[in-house]
């Protein structure tokens, strides 16, 4: 129970990973709300992380959502005050929202979705780092996991928007890592690689393609699992990685090396 009574705040939650999430959290110990910018896709997925509990009761006390664009500097103030004041604090952000574009060059990539990308993978994560940075400090301290992607280490061919935003998201988690030190606050970031969620899935027609068209490209010769995701991101915020702060965790199967 390493996050026993830890206050937890989990975007893009209405995904498989933001499923995973919540759920690992909220078994370790920890209140967990999910922000999703997608009503019903985030109660579902509330619901489904409140099914890794046996007792109804303790599921409904653990785990909570709130709707949240976190692209919308408004939309993250309003959500993050009440999910502060509704946990009574905070101790840890997981950034994890993230937007799904077309692959394409520089040459075929609509300005919208070049600019959709970074508003949610990038400025996302600064908005609601912001946001919530005056109550980790008054609590003493506390983490801020950034859920990045191998492609913003190692450059994929067709994937210009995604891949710069993430390798930004890198850089300001390493910023943000030297920026707020002193007050007891750490920032971390995870790259997982290819994972099979219904996203992937969706964009590849079947879970056949999928892994016939990415886990190549992964020394293990799989892609990873929500789950792994998860338990990655749980040893980030607990205090076995507290003396971590502005530094990487990959979780890609090999792929980078």
């Amino acid at each position: 129970m390493r996050m026993r009574e830890r206050r937890v705040l989990v975007t893009g939650a209405a995904g498989d990973i933001g499923v995973a999430l919540m759920a690992a959290f909220a078994r370790d110990g920890a209140r967990v709300i999910g922000l999703d910018i997608e009503w019903e896709a985030l109660g579902a997925a509330a619901a489904a992380a409140r099914a890794a509990f046996d007792d109804e009761a303790e599921a409904l006390a653990r785990i909570d959502w709130r709707l949240c664009d976190v692209a919308d500097e408004a939309s993250v103030d309003e959500a993050v005050a009440d999910a502060v004041a509704t946990l009574g604090g905070l101790d840890v952000l997981i950034n994890n929202a993230a937007a799904a574009v077309p692959h394409g060059t520089v040459e075929e990539t609509a300005v919208a979705d070049w600019r959709r990308a970074f508003d949610v993978n990038l400025t996302g994560a600064m908005l609601m780092s912001r946001a919530t940075l005056p109550a980790l400090r008054r609590d003493g301290g506390g983490v801020i996991v950034n859920m990045a992607s191998q492609l913003g280490q190692r450059a994929k061919a067709g994937r210009a928007a995604y891949g710069a935003a993430k390798a930004a998201l890198l850089h300001l988690t390493r910023i943000m890592a030297l920026d707020h030190a002193q007050e007891g606050v750490r920032v971390v970031s995870l790259s997982p690689g290819a994972v099979l969620t219904g996203r992937v899935i969706r964009r590849y027609g079947s879970v056949e393609a999928a892994e016939a068209a990415l886990a190549p490209d992964h020394p293990m010769g799989r892609l990873g699992r929500p789950e792994e995701v998860a338990a990655a991101a749980l040893y980030l915020a607990s205090e076995e990685a507290g003396f971590m702060t502005g530094a990487d965790l990959r979780l890609d199967g090999g792929y980078a090396a």
